[in-house]
Parts: structure tokens; sequence; C-alpha cells
């Protein structure tokens, strides 16, 4: 292609972003598709997309770097697999979530929501990590739907990290790069519409006040249903202002604030009978659409200095308040006492209402610090880094009677979605506090040994404390873990195209992980977790072509399962899990107007020990033995760019015991582009092209509880970019 484009986008499963090129914009036009900058560590101008054309996979990936401070290196030689998403491929597939841009990342699945949660929860390499959201390094902890308006791109660490970000991170962590300002002006916007009564709106302003200062502002509004859904609304609108100081300057400080608003109909899916979803049509509602609600309201301010002493002494420190509140009265089908007996004729099966309703705040206050500093020994080259971080968070909820007693059933194949109910709830059955203080301290060394060899070690100390009261049946709980999480890691280098590495890591998960403890978990160590993986990295086609495979094993030793010895069922660290796997993927030009995203994940996953005697043996539940993912796009050299793509997302375990199962499914995506002028893009996409009936999100507590969420049905999204 000779026109200009860096972002080629997407799922960099092995060494973060390739090279795609980004088009610049004509003569006299700012352009702001140069998405790379944040995830290269780049500080890419308009007036640079010339000089970056020429640059390939190598140029980029060899020399570019993590964004997250706690990471020494180049994603070339970083020991772990780093998938990247870039904003513009964002912008091609027409995606506006956080969630369905993890698409593009195979080994991830979608959870639903439990009792009375919402927002984003997915499994990463099988476990859950609804808690592993991360913002600009720091922990992303309420739960809402993360829409991408604000992003320069996703990154997704693969594998174990608490030595890089404390708590949590089994299976991975998923960090978001948010927009900063450039020193460029560009004022973009985009309008999209669709048959489905969809509209959305988004705005991205950038003004250059000075040679080191800048100010952004990103917004965006959106009202949209769900193909083939019934009731399900998605409403919600954000803004995000920024400003910079001291840009390209060895002293530097970037403010940004984030506010979101959602007032969703959610949606709580299908319900689970003889080990299969309902066979009803898409269309079908569960819920009670005239209470039912998803109210959020999401304050983010964080402060991202950086000071650069000298050329290898810097420092980094970033500072977060957080206020997160939401209000969820959701409806979702319920057996009561006991489910349906097998071979029941389904018109005689009623379903009744469970309404697990919750309302609250999370508040949060963090700081993270790290020095880095390089320096020889002799000929081994080191990079050291020394890191603190302090955090204070805090739940502070009301738990509503769910009202299960209270509804008449309805037929299970013909749900009244107007069923006369109680009303709103009022009635609070519980009004949990948790707090959580945590202490970290981090050592890591990168050391080179000269042009083949690369060692890093790495140990984070966690002190964790969590503090939990409940007035109305007056339970007070308080437990402290201290807990060291170590790293190492070795990079053999061939040749300059070449990575092979092998690495060592590990996790812990403590009782009050999502901040809320019980009876059951007070007095219980973290789970912790082992993960070991060998993999290489390597380019092709003279640089325009990345490609990565990898294989590892991850083990939970002490999983938290019920003791059934005990009439009261606590808790106890008696399970053991685990997954093992295979990862492949491709990213970059086939040939000079064809470009490839690619990936594909094998899981065999299992339960080695557990209290429950029928979970022994079969699958961790919601994770797919196979998952793939291809994109393709194809540039003409006049306006029109076309592309296509793939997913694929093989049956998986709904259940702990394997009795009830989510069925496979294809979907096929399509994208139309073409630039009328230098200032306007029209773009039409299709996602689920064969209106394919399939499921996405998964939730199943028990054969009475449990859910699974249809994928949209065919869309059609016609979007209007302008830039200036």
């Amino acid at each position: 292609m000779r026109l200009i484009r860096i972002c080629f986008g997407a799922v960099m499963s092995m060494q973060g972003i390739a090279a795609r090129r980004v088009r610049r914009a004509q003569a006299g036009v700012g352009s702001a598709t140069i998405c790379l900058a944040t995830s290269f560590g780049l500080q890419a101008q308009a007036a640079d997309a010339d000089a970056n054309a020429s640059k390939t996979v190598e140029d980029l990936i060899v020399t570019a770097s993590p964004s997250i401070s706690a990471f020494s290196g180049t994603l070339q030689n970083t020991a772990q697999n780093v998938n990247v998403i870039p904003a513009q491929v964002l912008t091609d597939q027409a995606v506006s979530s956080v969630q369905e841009a993890l698409k593009n990342v195979p080994g991830i699945t979608l959870n639903a929501g439990e009792g009375g949660t919402h927002g984003d929860n997915i499994n990463l390499r099988g476990f859950a990590a609804s808690d592993d959201f991360f913002l600009d390094g720091l922990r992303d902890t309420g739960f809402y739907t993360r829409d991408s308006f604000n992003l320069e791109a996703l990154e997704v660490y693969k594998g174990p990290a608490s030595a890089q970000f404390g708590r949590g991170s089994t299976g991975g962590v998923v960090n978001q790069v948010s927009k900063t300002p450039q020193l460029s002006d560009f004022y973009n916007g985009t309008l999209v519409g669709s048959a489905n009564s969809e509209g959305r709106a988004t705005a991205d302003l950038n003004y250059a006040i000075n040679d080191d200062t800048a100010v952004r502002l990103n917004a965006m509004g959106e009202d949209a249903g769900v193909a083939g859904r019934d009731y399900v609304e998605n409403r919600r609108w954000g803004v995000a202002p920024s400003v910079s100081f001291g840009i390209g300057k060895p002293v530097s400080l970037t403010l940004n604030y984030l506010h979101q608003e959602q007032n969703d109909t959610p949606d709580y899916g299908i319900p689970f009978a003889f080990g299969a979803p309902v066979p009803v049509p898409r269309k079908t509602y569960y819920g009670l659409p005239s209470d039912d609600r998803t109210i959020t309201r999401d304050d983010i301010g964080t402060a991202l200095f950086r000071a650069e002493i000298s050329d290898k002494v810097w420092f980094t420190d970033t500072a977060r308040a957080g206020n997160y509140y939401f209000d969820s009265r959701m409806t979702a089908a319920h057996y009561g006492a006991t489910p349906p007996a097998p071979g029941t004729p389904l018109a005689d099966v009623l379903t009744f209402r469970d309404r697990p309703s919750v309302a609250g705040t999370v508040s949060t206050l963090m700081n993270d610090a790290d020095l880095h500093w390089k320096f020889d020994l002799g000929p081994v080259s080191n990079h050291a880094i020394f890191g603190i971080e302090l955090d204070r968070e805090e739940s502070d909820l009301e738990r509503f009677a769910n009202q299960l007693n209270q509804i008449p059933g309805t037929p299970i194949l013909d749900p009244d979605p107007n069923e006369p109910f109680p009303g709103r709830q009022t009635q609070v059955t519980s009004r949990p506090d948790t707090v959580t203080k945590t202490v970290s301290g981090l050592i890591e060394d990168t050391l080179d040994f000269g042009e083949h060899f690369e060692a890093t070690t790495a140990v984070r100390l966690d002190r964790f404390n969590a503090t939990y009261n409940e007035p109305i049946t007056a339970q007070h709980f308080e437990h402290t873990d201290t807990i060291a999480s170590p790293r190492v890691a070795l990079v053999y280098k061939p040749t300059s195209k070449i990575s092979v590495y092998a690495a060592y890591g590990t996790s812990y998960d403590p009782s009050a992980e999502n901040l809320s403890l019980s009876a059951k978990t007070a007095s219980l160590a973290p789970e912790r977790d082992h993960t070991y993986e060998v993999g290489v990295k390597g380019q092709a086609l003279d640089g325009k072509l990345a490609l990565q495979a990898a294989i590892f094993q991850t083990n939970m030793e002490n999983a938290r399962v019920g003791d059934p010895t005990n009439p009261a069922n606590p808790q106890i660290l008696a399970g053991e899990e685990r997954v093992r796997g295979f990862e492949a993927d491709a990213i970059g030009h086939l040939t000079e107007h064809l470009e490839i995203i690619a990936g594909y994940t094998y899981l065999d996953s299992v339960t080695l020990k557990s209290t429950d005697p029928l979970s022994v043996g079969a699958p961790l539940l919601n994770t797919a033995p196979n998952q793939a993912n291809l994109w393709l796009e194809y540039e003409f050299t006049g306006p029109w760019e076309i592309g296509a793509g793939l997913n694929y997302l093989d049956r998986r375990a709904a259940d702990v015991d394997n009795t009830a199962h989510v069925p496979s499914y294809v979907t096929l995506d399509a994208m139309v582009k073409y630039r009328v002028n230098s200032h306007l893009t029209l773009q039409l996409n299709g996602t689920n092209l064969t209106d394919k009936y399939y499921f996405a999100n998964s939730y199943f507590s028990s054969p009475e509880e449990n859910h699974v969420l249809p994928g949209p049905g065919r869309t059609v999204l016609l979007t209007a970019s302008i830039s200036y």
C-alpha cells in the first residue's frame, strides 16, 4: 500500500503491535489515525506519518516497550504473551466496547452476570479475570461496561503477572491505554447508525497550546438495542478531557479524567434445561423490562508523571482517585427449589423470577511509583526497577431481597415480560462494607549478556489487608495476607528477528480479591498459581509479518472448594486445577495490499482435585478447548478498502460437573470503507452476517440458577467519519 498506515492493528499475541501503516490525512488535515503511539512508547505525530511508512515489523517491535512501567526491555524480548489491539482496529471493526474488542484475543471467554453484578466479566486462559482489568497500569476496580471511545489501545498480558500487577492475574490481565494529548491539532468525529435502532456519536478533539503542552477531549454517546433481542437497551455517554505538560521533555505530566454513565435495560439471557440452553427464539426475554435497569456513574481521575534524571535513570509515578456508583435491578430465570426432572416436557416447565439486585459505590485511591536504573556490571548490562504501590479500595453496598418466592412462575417456553410483580425492591437484606489496603514493593532486574542472551528476575512483596463489616447481621471479619510473587525468564536471540524464551511466573488470589469477605472465606490463605511457558517470536517476509507460538501450563494448587464434612459448608483450600495450552498468532502484511490478524488457542483444562467427586476430571467451566480468530483487510490503490473475518469458539462446559454445555459457533464479519474526500470517510460493517443464533456469555451457579446470553443477530452499521 502506497498510502501511509501505521495502525495495522490488532491482536499481537506475540510482540505487541506490529507495523500496520496508518493512512495519513491529505495535506493540511490533522491525522487522528496514528494510534500506535502509546503502545509503542512513541510520540508519533501527523508530521511523522511519512517517515513511519517505511517502518517494518522489525523496526517497531524490536525497539518498542510495553506501556506498563513495571516491565523492562522490549515487546520483542518480553518473555510473555502480550496482545495489543490498537484503536484503528476497533474503528475498522466498528467496535465500541472493551468486551467486543476482546474477540480479537484467543483464549478469552465471556462470563454472564451473577448475583446482581454487571459489567465486563471474562475468563482468560481458563481462569476468572473480572478483577483483572487495569487502566493505564492501575487496577480498574469498578464493575461497568467499559467503552472504547477514549482508548488508544488494549493490552492483554497473558499468564500470571502478580510480580508486576499484584493480586489476581491467574490467567493474565487486560490493560486499557488511554488517549493522551498530541503536539498536532486535529478535530475528528463519527456518526454511527444501524437498522436495529442503534445511534452512536464520538468526538476526538486535540489542540497543541505550544511546543510541549496540549489538551485533548474525547466524548461519546450511544443509544442502541441488540439485534434479535427484545427489550435489551444499551444507553451510555462519556467524556474524557486530558492535558499534558512537557511533551517530549525530560519532565512531563499528564492529567486525565474519565466520566462515563450508563442506564441500560440489562440482559440476563436464557436458562439451561437438561444440560443445554432452552430452545426458544433468540428474542425471548425472561426479565421484567418495566423495572429492570443497570445504572452506573464512573469518575476516574489520573495523574501520570515522568522525570528523566539521565539517560540511565528515570522515575514514573501514576496516581488515581476513582468512584464507581451502580444500581443494578435485574431479573433472571430461576427454577426455585428444584430444577425440572429429566424427561419433563418443556411445555410443562415453569420458571420463576430471581431478582438479585444490588446498589452501592466502589471508591479507590491508588499510587504506583517506579524508579528505573540502567547500569553495567562488567560485561553485563542491567535494567533495574524499584517500585512501590499503595492502594485503598472500598466497596459499600446494599443488597435487596430477590423476590424469588413472591412472583408466580411463568412458562419457560413463553415467559411473560409484563407479569405483575411486587414492585421495586426496597427490603435491604445486607449492607456489606469492605475495605482493602495494599502496600507493595517490587524489585526487578533485566540482565543483558550481549547479543544473544537476556534474563529477567523479579519479586514483588504484597501486604493485603481486608476488613469486612455488615451491620444487619453484625458480622465483622479481618484478614491480612503477606505474599511474595517471583518471576524469572530467559530469552535467547539467535538473530535479531527471532526470540526464544522460557519463563516461570506466579500469582495469588486472596479471599477478598473482589472486595468481599464472608464467614466461609475470611480465614483462608490465598489461592496460589504457577505458570511455565516456552515460546518463540519471529518475523517473516522481510519484517512485514510477525509470528509467534507458545506452550504453557498453569496450576492452581490450593483452589477454594466447599467442605462437605461441615454443615455450615465453609470453603477450604483443597482443590487443584490445571490448564495446559498452545497459542499461535500471525499479524502483518501478506502482500503490499493485504493485511492479516490471526490467532489460535488450544486449552486443555481439568479439575485435578476437589471435594466434589463429580468435578474431578471435568474441564474448567466456560473454557473452550479451541478458539480462533481471523481478520483480513485489503486496501486498493483508490479510495476503497475491504475487510472480512471470522471468530470460532469451541463447545465448552457451563458447569463444574460437566453436565451442561454451551454449543460451539462461528461468526462472520465484513467491512467496506470508502474515502469520499480528505475530510469524509464512509464505512459499512456487517457483523454475524449469517445471523447465527449463538451464545456468548455463560453463568451456571447451580441446576436451579443459570443462564446463557445470546450473541447479537445480524447487524449492519453505517459510520461516517469526519476529520479536520
